[in-house]
């Protein structure tokens, strides 16, 4: 009879160990799913904030639509998430915030409550836009191999500003060796070749809807088809001259000499405007229609450059405007160790634009944009792409910017 007692007493401790055990399991189990839950989460959190704030900058330098800031969000949420996701964003408040949703497939590894009773993770964010906003520079090209080339340490800073290239290849924005850039937002329609650590402010984010020409209605100047007030007009070593506005047919060239340009209106036919030599060139309030030609820009590695755009006229707000009539491809390059000061805009829309600089280019400029079809920076060059607006006397042509500085803020 006791031994009976004692087997029985011993079975039912085992089934109650067993019976604990299980519960303890299933603790553990349900803990390592709610945790793995939470830590998801908090992970799509992260990812819908930035997302949101992505797309808002979309917003601010282009026309935004639910599927053109959808994209965006997309391909932000892609690109640091890995795993099944639904990813959506809309314009709301007005058309003064992006809401973004992501909807994930729970991260369980266990059958119990949480498998049974989470069927989706969700994170929602919302960003808010306050005041105006601006590009800074585009690549407008959308078959170039690499609208932005940048090799071995060259630099690009455009903090506060956006970067878009509109070239869909997988190289659309290739960063070489040690190239860097700084910038609010870098918004590419095909892909990025090099690696991550390259972008120093903010990851890129690729397969953006292109951009268009904010400038493409900008009309020529009326005195584009004057005739020619110079001919391959030259200023020759140690010589200081002031020239006045006008038609320079066959280029403008300052070897070793020393230009002060008046203000308005200076039109390049079939001719450089080339300096060199230990030259400068320096002029406020001044503006250069290039056509024809060969009419390019050549600033040498010793010379001497410091200017600023038109506040009015045919040519406000524009430093350097290339003729979209223009047949073919060239290069305009500034190599020049003294380019601090460029305040306007450089609009190459038919043409790539060639830096390779040992100082830094346009860094002591209030502002400066820059649009072209391709753009490559060679060697080790910093692009200073500055957005003092405010500060400006220069306006900034409508679709690029306006006087009133952007804020995003999240809201919810």
């Amino acid at each position: 009879m006791l031994r009976r007692l004692g087997a029985s007493s011993s079975g039912n401790m085992t089934i109650l160990m067993m019976g604990v055990a299980g519960i303890g399991a299933a603790f553990a189990a349900f803990a390592f799913d709610y945790m793995s839950v939470s830590n998801q989460k908090q992970s799509l959190q992260g990812l819908a904030d930035r997302a949101a704030i992505a797309a808002a900058q979309e917003m601010i330098v282009s026309s935004g639509t639910d599927s053109r800031v959808t994209s965006v969000a997309q391909a932000f949420v892609n690109a640091g998430y890995d795993g099944p996701q639904q990813t959506s964003a809309e314009i709301v408040d007005g058309g003064h915030a992006v809401k973004v949703t992501i909807v994930a497939e729970p991260h369980v590894y266990f059958p119990g409550p949480m498998a049974d009773g989470v069927k989706s993770v969700v994170a929602e964010a919302t960003a808010e836009v306050s005041g105006g906003g601006y590009v800074c520079m585009i690549g407008l090209d959308t078959d170039s191999v690499a609208t932005l080339n940048m090799m071995n340490r060259a630099r690009l800073t455009a903090v506060g500003c956006a970067i878009y290239s509109n070239s869909v290849s997988p190289k659309s924005l290739w960063l070489h060796d040690l190239a860097r850039v700084s910038a609010e937002l870098i918004c590419v329609a095909g892909g990025i070749q090099g690696p991550l650590e390259s972008f120093l402010v903010s990851p890129p984010t690729e397969d953006c809807p292109r951009i268009d020409d904010p400038l493409r209605d900008r009309p020529k100047p009326a005195s584009a088809a004057d005739p020619c007030d110079h001919h391959y007009r030259t200023v020759l070593p140690n010589r200081y001259v002031t020239l006045k506005p006008g038609v320079y047919c066959g280029g403008l060239t300052v070897m070793g000499g020393h230009a002060t340009l008046e203000p308005g209106t200076y039109i390049i036919r079939n001719g450089r405007l080339s300096v060199g030599g230990g030259g400068s060139l320096k002029g406020e309030n001044v503006g250069f229609f290039l056509t024809g030609a060969a009419s390019t820009i050549l600033f040498g590695r010793d010379s001497h450059i410091s200017l600023t755009a038109p506040k009015i006229g045919d040519l406000a707000g524009l430093l350097f405007f290339e003729d979209r009539d223009t047949s073919f491809m060239t290069y305009h390059q500034i190599t020049s160790n003294d380019a601090r000061n460029l305040v306007g805009t450089i609009y190459l829309p038919k043409s790539k634009l060639l830096i390779d600089a040992s100082n830094p280019v346009a860094d002591r400029s209030d502002y400066t944009i820059v649009i072209a079809r391709e753009f490559e920076l060679r060697d080790g060059p910093e692009l200073v792409l500055n957005t003092d607006y405010e500060s400006s006397p220069i306006p900034v042509p409508e679709g690029v910017g306006n006087k009133i500085d952007s804020s995003i803020r999240l809201i919810r």
